[in-house]
């Protein structure tokens, strides 16, 4: 804070696993995990797709969308891309160097 003063925030969580495995660690690593996620797809697909932007709304369009563009992230990261907005750009500006990446 500011002020310089401390403060304690709790968390509260509800969880299947048994005290023995229910350590402070262990639930870290699982709550960390869930942002893992978060971070590595549904904010790249927010920030470069601008999937919650999306205009497309009728019968399978969604799924079908946002399974290419899963598509495209996992395709990217196969072949060791680290910024999946600039390699969108680059492969979109050019065919030919999209398909030399992909061995063509």
């Amino acid at each position: 804070m500011k002020d310089g003063a401390i403060r304690d925030d709790y968390a509260f969580g509800l969880t299947s696993m048994t005290k023995d495995r229910a350590t402070p660690e262990n639930l870290l690593g699982i709550a960390r995990g869930h942002w893992e996620i978060e971070n590595r797809n549904h904010h790249v697909r927010d920030t470069t797709y601008h999937e919650d932007l999306s205009q497309i709304r009728t019968e399978n369009g969604p799924r079908m969308m946002a399974t290419l563009r899963g598509l495209a992230m996992s395709i990217m990261r196969l072949i060791g891309v680290k910024n999946i907005a600039k390699a969108g750009r680059d492969f979109a500006a050019s065919a030919r160097k999209t398909l030399r990446q992909f061995g063509y």
